[in-house]
């Protein structure tokens, strides 16, 4: 004769909106200009940098240690390793990433990675959030901070990549048998190069001025 435990409880209703990308020409002509982001703090300006070229989650960026920001190497590049405090998204998450064109400019300037935003996600994102309204650098009210890591999977898709390659890149769970170990980390990277946003000259000399 017990009530029932779940009389006031309802299922929220939520519709789910798939995250568009960044068209290739809105980010050349609005985040090339480093320009736009004067009055924001450095590291918040190079974690958007660090994201346009590797496809990487926010998280797997301002979690980064020294040791996984590998620039001298003759293919720079970052490893994604959980922490011991922090634990990546999957297995498949674990990776090695070559870091070309705004993302290596970047990332040179942050080789330590991004202390302010270890362990502090929802302040790195709500921040960027605010700065990208602000700037009116979402094309549209569905789009985020994420459009980016959508927009590197749609260039990969469209170069006609492997299917294996995007995943590895992505950190996806690969749903066919794994051989080998996804390339050499100079394929991987020559891979890149051939979608990679053509830096503007001025752009370091930008950079310099805002960071």
């Amino acid at each position: 004769m017990r009530e029932n435990p779940f009389r006031n409880l309802s299922f929220a209703k939520h519709k789910l909106k798939d995250i568009p990308h960044f068209e290739d020409d809105w980010v050349q002509s609005r985040f090339l200009n480093s320009t736009i982001f004067k009055g924001l703090n450095a590291e918040a300006i190079l974690l958007v940098y660090a994201m346009i070229e590797t496809g990487c989650r926010q998280s797997e960026l301002s979690n980064l240690i020294s040791e996984n920001i590998v620039l001298d190497s003759d293919v720079p590049h970052l490893r994604i390793r959980p922490q011991n405090v922090r634990q990546l998204k999957s297995k498949a998450s674990v990776r090695e990433v070559p870091i070309v064109g705004v993302s290596l400019e970047a990332m040179k300037r942050a080789p330590n990675g991004f202390p302010n935003y270890m362990d502090k996600g929802n302040l790195l994102s709500a921040l960027l959030m605010k700065a990208f309204r602000i700037r009116e650098l979402f094309p549209s009210k569905d789009h985020r901070i994420y459009s980016f890591r959508h927009s590197f999977e749609k260039r990969m898709l469209e170069a006609g990549w492997d299917y294996g390659l995007r995943c590895l890149l992505m950190g996806h769970q690969n749903s066919r048998p794994s051989y080998g170990d996804g390339g050499s980390m100079a394929y991987r990277r020559d891979e890149l190069l051939k979608i990679v946003h053509p830096v503007p000259k001025q752009f370091e000399n930008e950079l310099a001025a805002v960071i």
